[in-house]
């Protein structure tokens, strides 16, 4: 199964999901942002970006490094190639295509970008609990 993780601006949100989903499934998965900025600075490291430095450190304590994954911009493409995306971004930020696809599971978390270092950990460790139940999902299925 190819998954998608999607938030705004593919630096907090969608990148902590899909390592926590490769560390525990292992298997691998993509994340994707739908925000402009996204598409503006596709391709840019999370290290580079001053107020993602929470969400690197906060990810460390897990084990997992995130300083040298970078923004890559939703598209039509990645939302076709996927079997199954879940949605972490605000939903006036979904584009019609995602919005109209039946591949679709809607999570809803606080974008922690710019947060302080509590609520940061505090929306890391509600992801993780959410990617571990999925996991446990997928392997009833």
């Amino acid at each position: 199964m190819k998954l998608l993780f999607v938030c705004r601006g593919n630096v907090a949100r969608s990148q902590m999901a899909r390592a926590f989903y490769e560390k525990y499934s292992g298997l691998k998965a993509e994340a994707a942002g739908t925000g402009k900025r996204t598409h503006e600075k596709q391709g840019e490291k999370i290290k580079d970006i001053p107020e993602a430095e929470f969400v690197i450190r906060c990810m460390k304590e897990e084990g997992l490094d995130l300083s040298e994954r970078f923004r890559s911009p939703l598209t039509p493409e990645k939302v076709n190639g996927a079997d199954k995306i879940i949605i972490m971004a605000e939903k006036e930020t979904i584009p019609d295509y995602l919005t109209n696809s039946s591949k679709t599971i809607y999570w809803e978390f606080d974008d922690p970008l710019g947060a302080t270092y509590e609520n940061t950990r505090r929306v890391r460790d509600e992801i993780k609990s959410k990617v571990l139940e999925l996991i446990k999902t997928e392997n009833r299925e």
